[in-house]
């Protein structure tokens, strides 16, 4: 009974370090999110397990050898098929590919729970988690690019196309994390809010808000 215990308690373990791994994925609004890693973390347990000792019947009463890593061979290469459902190619970019290098990962944590190594399982899921969040590109270009928040209220001529055009023109000045409130619209005209963060160092208000002007629908720019 406290064998079965304990082969539990690895199972466990697994769900709880999948949870881990794939919350970071889940916050990123990744393809692979929180209750995929743990299916992976908790399946490649389960069989590691039934690999080491789901046949402990059949070498006791026939004295047969078997090779206890023929499951966990063909859960390395199965967890590919599921990593290659989470890559997409869309414009000539592929995203993905971490999510699948996640995934594949994770199912080793499993692995290595499964098989009772409980130290190796946690500490490689703090490792992963910390590789996930901090060497992302976003994180890494914000710790030594320093940005600073912009903040502009825009009157402009209604139209269908005005946002989508202010939107542009941030993106050609480097702006990132835009956001867009409006704060009313009466006879054509929009009221806009806009907010964003640009590179300190490259930065030029009033060149940006020259380049705001040159939009015909654009009828005054104010900082805030």
């Amino acid at each position: 009974m406290l064998f079965q215990l304990d082969l539990f308690l690895r199972i466990f373990l697994s769900v709880i370090c999948g949870s881990i791994i794939g919350y970071e994925r889940a916050q990123r609004l990744k393809a692979a999110g929180i209750r995929t890693h743990i299916l992976v973390a908790a399946a490649s347990a389960l069989f590691i397990i039934i690999s080491k000792y789901g046949f402990n019947d059949i070498l006791n009463a026939h004295d047969i050898i078997l090779d206890p890593s023929r499951i966990a061979a063909q859960v390395v290469s199965g967890i590919s098929f599921i990593g290659a459902g989470t890559i997409l190619i869309k414009n000539q970019s592929i995203d993905g590919l971490t999510t699948a290098a996640g995934l594949w990962i994770t199912s080793g944590v499993g692995m290595a729970l499964g098989a009772g190594l409980y130290f190796i399982g946690v500490i490689t899921t703090i490792l992963i988690v910390m590789i996930q969040y901090f060497l992302r590109k976003n994180h890494l270009y914000q710790m030594f690019i320093k940005k600073e928040t912009i903040r502009f209220y825009i009157k402009a001529n209604y139209s269908n196309h005005v946002k989508q055009d202010i939107d542009n023109i941030l993106k050609q000045h480097d702006v990132s994390d835009i956001t867009f409130s409006i704060n009313r619209i009466e006879q054509g005209t929009i009221y806009l809010n806009v907010t964003g963060k640009a590179i300190s160092k490259k930065y030029n208000s009033n060149l940006f808000i020259e380049t705001l002007f040159k939009l015909t629908d654009i009828s005054a720019v104010i900082k805030q």
